[in-house]
């Protein structure tokens, strides 16, 4: 691997990382993407056939958009996402080796770096600096409950994503989770999310994996032991004056009994993000083609409105917006087609990948299983829509699956 492409691929682990941010608005930049363009790509057809209605809801909106650059951002982002995925389920041993190497180079600067910037003794004359590359970047803790974010661009952000990494680290690894080293490096991964990242969407991806890599039978039981063990965290340091968002939410939760009547505070909770992503999903069964590649704007005032839930509901757009709706692109991969392209293309996208998800392989084995549990999550409920560490992350979990079948094989 050349040097170029070994840059490339460290990029590819962090897409906020942005070359002369000022000329972009964006947060996530195409390095999967470029990483992707090389002869040896091969694309399944059903997901040729994927590209070309995304292609031709492009050209038949042409002419509604001041700017090209509006649907081919658009585009772009959903290229960048889910392209990479058919070059890594194919790359050889050597390269997957090598991906992972770099990948634990990542991993490890990404924990360094959150340590120093949660210690404050990150250089603060360098966070202007950091910034032309990464948006919203801080020397510190963000504040507020808030903690740190690393790499990435905001604390939800950095915790989703390092979710992905310390699942991908217990898998190349083959590190068994129910051993002595598997408990004390799923232990430090909970309280580093808690106190360090301080996400609230840290807590639902802990969960989430917790569950993914029990067996069915020991669901429950296994489930209890995490409840019992947040829940001891909740109690002990819920009430500080500075606890973690993630603890403060879900202590204020259960102290005001907002589980009596949910609605109202995952409508606060979540920003624009439920909202968005229940609106895109109901849009696209009425819209069977939806708005348009680009035309996500107006589309999702009109599905917000549609939905008959106020803007004054929620704080993001009673504080920022004046309590109008604006636009918004759905915070999931599979809302945001449902928004631009309809079921049609969604419908096509789960053709695409139905083959690869149903690796029964996959979901026999603890570690493949929470990652593509991981994946199912981000793209259908919460995550990025141009974001690729899901898709790089399932593509990598599924080719380790192969390697390692082939070399059972061939031994």
């Amino acid at each position: 691997m050349s040097r170029f492409r070994q840059i490339l691929a460290a990029l590819m682990y962090l897409p906020n990382i942005m070359p002369l941010k000022a000329l972009f608005s964006a947060e996530i930049f195409p390095w999967a993407f470029l990483y992707a363009l090389r002869k040896d790509l091969r694309l399944t057809m059903v997901y040729v056939f994927f590209l070309t209605y995304l292609v031709l809801s492009v050209v038949f909106n042409w002419g509604s958009f001041s700017s090209i650059l509006v649907p081919a951002r658009a585009f772009f982002a959903l290229i960048n996402a889910s392209m990479i995925f058919f070059l890594l389920i194919r790359i050889g041993e050597r390269e997957y080796h090598q991906l992972v190497k770099i990948f634990d180079w990542v991993f490890g600067i990404n924990v360094l770096l959150c340590l120093i910037q949660f210690l404050g003794i990150f250089p603060a004359f360098l966070e202007p600096i950091f910034r032309l590359f990464i948006d919203r970047f801080t020397h510190e803790i963000y504040g507020g409950g808030r903690g740190v974010a690393g790499l990435f661009a905001e604390p939800s952000y950095a915790s989703m994503s390092m979710h992905y990494y310390f699942a991908f680290f217990m898998l190349s690894r083959k590190i068994d989770p129910r051993s002595q080293l598997g408990i004390i490096a799923i232990v430090s991964m909970i309280v580093f999310d808690l106190f360090i990242i301080r996400s609230v969407t840290g807590l639902v991806m802990i969960l989430i994996y917790f569950a993914s890599l029990q067996k069915a039978r020991d669901l429950l039981k296994a489930g209890l032991v995490i409840l019992l063990v947040l829940g001891g965290i909740i109690v002990k340091f819920g009430n500080l004056p500075n606890a973690p968002r993630s603890v403060e939410t879900t202590h204020d939760f259960i102290r005001y009994q907002n589980y009596q009547d949910p609605m109202p505070w995952i409508l606060e909770q979540s920003g624009f993000r439920f909202a968005s992503v229940w609106a895109a999903y109901k849009y696209g069964f009425t819209h069977p083609f939806g708005s348009g590649i680009g035309k996500w704007g107006p589309a999702s005032i009109q599905a917000m409105d549609d939905i008959g839930i106020k803007a004054s509901a929620m704080s993001f757009f009673a504080t920022a917006m004046g309590s109008e709706y604006q636009g918004v692109r759905p915070t999931s991969f599979a809302a945001g087609l449902m928004l631009e392209t309809g079921i049609v293309g969604l419908l096509l996208f789960l053709f695409t990948f139905w083959p690869f998800v149903s690796e029964k392989q996959l979901w026999i084995q603890g570690h493949t299983r929470a990652v593509i549990v991981f994946f199912l999550f981000n793209v259908f409920a919460l995550g990025s829509i141009g974001d690729p560490l899901p898709f790089v992350f399932f593509a990598l979990a599924y080719r380790s699956l192969t390697l390692s079948q082939t070399n059972d094989i061939s031994g």
